[in-house]
């Protein structure tokens, strides 16, 4: 059951209809709550006893660390629940990865070893609902948060659908006190969540998913293509993995707005930043700073010194690599980011042009240099991040940076016009202003003619297979 099937909207209209007829909040949250499991059952009813694990060991140490005050014993509970967490996490991600890697690291040494492979299937967004359990265990050991006195509300946290299978990462500080009290959308609320999911799935089914198998197609086999080509398939993978992610975003931040819940925005115009740190401001941002306060800070951020720093940044965004997959190319991709986040720190220690008062030409060309800059970097690293292994991601590299003229061009219509559409987009909509706040202070007739011109885009080209959101698999 995805967002942009049938099955869903049937669904969501059910839980709504019946939430409605709910009187009491208890009954309420235990309807939600059993709806998040159905809903995620869709997809294995066996992983989603794995939630419910998770969910009940967060609550069990969560509720003795809020009535414990010895350090000591509360750092071990914290370790228990990381270790299950990162565990549980571990096994189904990287177990292949890391007999394959032991292996190989065996054979250097002339050792010959026949790897194991194991036919273990990874859970739906379980990156997702682990990294959002764990900020609940973290957040009340710094005691940012009291602990949840009823179960309910932590399993509900875990399990709330909308953001349960691909974010954005929710954290325990920000949503359990929306479960404090009963919570209603009013009439802007549910027309601004309508707008915000007509925008994700336009996104999604509109473009991402009609693009998906031209992109398919030139990944596959780029010692097929030329130079030409291969530029249009990754600036074709940009296009779609933007789409589709920030698509799936807006569905969940607009389903969870119809029933009256805040979700943090999770994408604001990431393609248009001027440096990689602002990208990473603005590209998935929930995960980002997830990273930054539980990984980033705890390892000494940036108070151990200028290389302790850098070297903090690239082990964290190593780390950030290795979270969205278990492959030496997500490594490299995470480890790539955390050099040039490492590099353009290191430039703005020094940053020569710190007071420069050159005239407005030169200050307009050197910003549309560092988008380019930025633009080229995020571009080879989503290189290595689609190509189906290291040997095929060099072979791209290295026919593409050649600029061979060797090999089928082909130009695809749908992925130039989806290219055109984002970069439209990102020159026309201010990156530091919400639209979905501000769409209610515009005139009722622009809003129906903008709601039209969605429910159009959709009805007349919205492709005819939804496929799986990319970040399923994560």
């Amino acid at each position: 059951m995805i967002f942009t099937s049938v099955e869903f909207v049937v669904f969501f209209t059910v839980v709504l209809l019946v939430r409605s007829r709910l009187r009491s909040f208890t009954a309420e949250k235990w309807f939600l709550l059993v709806a998040s499991y159905v809903f995620y059952m869709s997809w294995s009813i066996r992983c989603g006893f794995l939630i419910l694990f998770t969910s009940l060991i967060d609550f069990l140490v969560a509720w003795t660390l809020g009535r414990m005050d010895d350090s000591r014993y509360r750092k071990l509970l914290l370790a228990v629940s990381i270790v299950m967490n990162l565990g549980v996490l571990g096994f189904f991600k990287y177990t292949n990865f890391l007999i394959g890697t032991t292996a190989l690291g065996l054979t250097w040494l002339g050792i010959g070893l026949t790897p194991a492979h194991y036919d273990i299937v990874l859970p739906v967004g379980l990156s997702f609902f682990t990294f959002a359990s764990m900020s609940y265990t973290i957040e009340v050991y710094r005691r940012t948060i009291p602990p949840c006195r009823r179960i309910d509300d932590v399993l509900l946290f875990v399990a709330f659908f909308p953001q349960l299978v691909a974010g954005p990462i929710v954290r325990a500080a920000d949503f359990l006190p929306q479960l404090a009290h009963r919570v209603r959308a009013t009439a802007l609320d549910i027309e601004m969540g309508f707008a915000q999911f007509a925008v994700g799935a336009v996104k999604k089914i509109v473009i991402s998913d009609q693009i998906a198998p031209h992109v398919d197609l030139i990944f596959a086999a780029p010692g097929n293509y030329d130079a030409v080509t291969l530029l249009q398939g990754v600036l074709g993978y940009a296009t779609q993995i933007y789409c589709d992610f920030s698509g799936y975003s807006d569905m969940a931040i607009g389903v969870a707005r119809m029933m009256g819940f805040r979700f943090m925005e999770n994408f604001q115009m990431p393609y248009s930043a001027t440096t990689i740190t602002e990208f990473w401001r603005r590209w998935h941002i929930s995960l980002s700073t997830w990273l930054r306060d539980y990984l980033y800070v705890p390892l000494g951020g940036n108070r151990k010194g200028t290389a302790r720093t850098y070297v903090n940044l690239i082990i964290t965004m190593l780390l950030g690599g290795l979270w969205h997959g278990a492959s030496w190319n997500f490594v490299f991709w995470g480890g790539l980011h955390g050099v040039c986040l490492a590099i353009h720190k290191a430039w703005m220690a020094f940053h020569p042009f710190a007071s420069w008062n050159a005239p407005r030409p030169f200050r307009t060309a050197w910003s549309l240099c560092a988008r380019l800059l930025t633009l080229g970097v995020v571009l080879f690293g989503w290189i290595f991040f689609r190509a189906e292994s290291w040997a095929a991601a060099i072979q791209y590299v290295t026919r593409l940076m050649s600029w061979t003229n060797t090999g089928t061009r082909v130009l695809s219509p749908q992925i130039l016009l989806a290219v055109a559409a984002v970069i439209l987009a990102h020159m026309m909509v201010q990156k530091d202003r919400l639209w979905s706040e501000e769409v209610a202070d515009r005139a009722i007739p622009l809003r129906i003619v903008a709601y039209s011109c969605l429910a159009l885009l959709l009805a007349c080209l919205a492709a005819t297979d939804a496929a799986p959101f990319i970040y399923f698999q994560f």
